[in-house]
């Protein structure tokens, strides 16, 4: 029995901490991540929802008589406040600013100095485009134009064409050798190696545009080319009767042709840009101004806040209903106003750390980690990323994505820090600069800026470059040869 009692159960009351996601905190953190565009799409779609916002317009009434309504409705409210159908609500507490003010723009105009709406818009013309329009460009009899054109609307975002030529002559009445004319004509248009149907096809046709026919790596890519995919180079150099590195200075030729020559055609949709802040230099000093050209400005609806000030004789559907209408409202509004203080904040950080690049560009880009904007603030550096995700800034530099100025560093000779992008910059210059008879090593390279204090290794050169995509020496040096 003593047993069975101790397993009884029991209750027992804890006290601890912990974090809660409210909604508030929610509606915070989602609005930090909008950018201009999406900002712009919520407000519009709470505006809509919410009877209690509304947008003010440049022909709204004047302050003057703003001010005598709200200092009226204020008398009603202390005068009612017993009889108030909802007396339980703190109105000053939610309405802050927002009940009897309307919201303020920041008027700046710089001398014409904002960028055209046409930059804006980032966009790149499809490989159906591309190549029709190398076809209008292209003399052709009537006939190969239109089965060029058949054949055209058959190839996909790689490059490659999706249908035989015998399909393509049972649709059009055509011959195949017509058919077969057509696609030698797409298969001469950039980009090389479109209208290939297989990828040994695809890259024959850009060996023989490089002229390299008759060479081992054209062989490789005739007989070989399983054996290549996976990787099995002694075996064919045992085939061959050739030593493995001339097998691997044919495999890197290889390397440098493009699998997939439609691939940098299929960018998808254009990409819309609006600079969320803008950075003027007036003076000696630098501004940021938030643009808020197309975003609507909102207050609390005047009707409805009559309605929620001498509401009577309402039911209790109808409180809960305007109670959290107008909850969400104000925190919507309240919300808004934090965002807005936020990127302000992280643009002055940004701004004052960031001065010489701003006058004299990509060289003299700073090390900047998140962490370091973030302490400065004192801030979580999870709010930092927020900020500066898909949000620009139109900086004497041009449109510039925030998280761009977040880089990290390479230490020089003296002791500071060097960022990465001036790293790649120099080593873009040096290969800019070279005898292009005799390309430099990335070892080379590396020596070249360990004369001018920066310290890499031949790795991280080869790093550098390769983001940079810019070919290795041999790759540069066979390019002039052809």
């Amino acid at each position: 029995m003593a047993k069975r009692n101790q397993l009884r159960p029991t209750l027992n009351i804890n006290v601890s901490q912990r974090l809660a996601m409210t909604p508030s905190l929610l509606q915070k953190i989602e609005l930090l991540t909008l950018n201009q565009l999406e900002l712009q799409d919520l407000m519009t779609q709470e505006l809509v929802k919410n009877p209690f916002l509304e947008e003010v317009s440049d022909e709204s009434d004047s302050e003057s008589s703003d001010s005598k309504l709200d200092v009226k409705e204020r008398t009603d409210e202390t005068t009612q406040e017993q009889e108030d159908a909802f007396e339980d609500f703190d109105y000053e507490y939610f309405l802050g600013d927002y009940l009897n003010s309307t919201p303020q723009r920041v008027e700046y105009e710089p001398n014409d100095d904002r960028p055209s709406f046409e930059l804006f818009l980032a966009s790149s013309s499809s490989l159906i485009d591309h190549l029709n329009w190398q076809l209008n460009l292209a003399e052709a009899h009537n006939e190969t134009r239109e089965i060029a054109e058949y054949l055209i609307g058959n190839i996909n975002e790689d490059g490659y064409l999706t249908i035989s030529l015998e399909e393509a002559a049972a649709a059009l009445g055509c011959s195949v050798e017509q058919a077969e004319k057509a696609l030698r004509l797409i298969q001469t248009f950039d980009p090389l190696g479109v209208g290939a149907r297989n990828l040994q096809e695809c890259l024959l046709i850009q060996m023989e545009a490089a002229g390299a026919q008759g060479t081992l790596a054209e062989r490789l890519v005739i007989d070989y080319l399983p054996l290549i995919e996976k990787k099995k180079f002694r075996e064919i150099a045992r085939e061959l009767k050739c030593d493995l590195d001339d097998i691997a200075d044919a495999i890197e030729v290889i390397r440098t042709l493009c699998p997939k020559p439609g691939e940098k055609y299929s960018s998808g949709e254009p990409f819309y840009i609006r600079p969320d802040v803008y950075i003027y230099k007036v003076g000696d000093d630098y501004q940021v101004v938030a643009n808020d050209d197309g975003l609507p400005r909102l207050r609390l609806n005047r009707a409805y806040r009559k309605f929620l000030l001498k509401g009577k004789d309402v039911s209790k559907d109808t409180k809960s209903y305007v109670k959290e209408r107008f909850r969400s409202a104000v925190e919507l509004l309240r919300s808004i106003d934090q965002r807005q203080q936020t990127i302000f904040r992280v643009c002055h950080a940004i701004v004052r750390r960031q001065r010489e690049f701003l006058e004299k560009g990509r060289l003299y880009l700073k090390p900047m980690l998140i962490k370091d904007i973030a302490e400065e603030l004192e801030v979580h550096p999870s709010t930092i990323s927020r900020v500066v995700a898909n949000k620009y800034a139109h900086t004497p530099q041009g449109v510039i994505e925030l998280r761009k100025f977040f880089t990290v560093g390479v230490e020089g000779s003296d002791g500071e820090n060097v960022s990465t992008v001036h790293v790649k910059e120099k080593i873009k210059k040096i290969i800019e600069g070279e005898d292009r008879q005799k390309p430099l090593s990335d070892q080379k390279i590396s020596q070249i800026l360990s004369q001018d204090g920066i310290q890499i290794t031949r790795r991280t050169v080869a790093k550098y470059r390769d983001q940079m995509r810019i070919p290795g020496s041999r790759e540069r040096k066979m390019a002039i040869l052809r």
